[in-house]
């Protein structure tokens, strides 16, 4: 499935007859913005990730994708089909380690987006992982901008992330067509 066609609003002169042809028009856009472009996917394979570095967090698992932007091959970056304001959702779940911090960050192109980063220090608390506070960040975005979500540990050795009840996920919606 293809990304849909953007539906334009008509515009309006002075006198002008209401014709069908408009109204459909209005139509179209109207049903556009109702449900507009989004995807939701989350991780359900556990990933290890290395100490020092950044990674990118595979989320494997696509809940929806109204205009067919994720990737279909790992590690299942997604693809803006239409540019404007973009909103950002996003959570790193952990294995329980008391060792060091965990960052998240939202990517644009192969870049941290700037203020997009989070970040929490481990916790020792058995019955629980240690999660990344979820984040939500609205970037302006062109067609073709890949948009991806990378995490950072530091807790001296490889961790694993968590996969329990989607603890890692990613999302985004289309918010406006406007550019500022």
């Amino acid at each position: 499935m293809a990304a849909r066609t953007l539906p334009t609003m008509p515009s309006w002169s002075t006198g002008q007859e209401i014709t069908s042809s408009l109204l459909n028009q209005i139509t179209a856009y109207s049903q556009f913005w109702s449900s507009p472009p989004m995807f939701s996917m989350y991780q359900a394979t556990v990933q290890s990730v290395a100490t020092g570095a950044y990674a990118q967090i595979t989320c494997d698992t696509s809940l929806w994708d109204t205009d067919s932007g994720r990737s279909a091959t790992t590690p299942y970056s997604y693809t803006i089909p239409f540019a404007g304001r973009w909103e950002f959702s996003w959570k790193i779940g952990w294995a329980v380690n008391a060792t060091g911090g965990r960052l998240s960050a939202l990517y644009q192109n192969g870049t941290i987006v700037t203020g997009s980063q989070t970040g929490l220090q481990a916790i020792t608390d058995a019955g629980r992982t240690t999660d990344v506070a979820s984040s939500t960040k609205t970037v302006l975005c062109n067609v073709g901008d890949v948009m991806s979500i990378w995490a950072f540990q530091d807790s001296g050795g490889n961790l694993s992330t968590d996969t329990t009840g989607g603890a890692s996920y990613f999302e985004g919606r289309l918010v406006s067509l406007a550019s500022p």
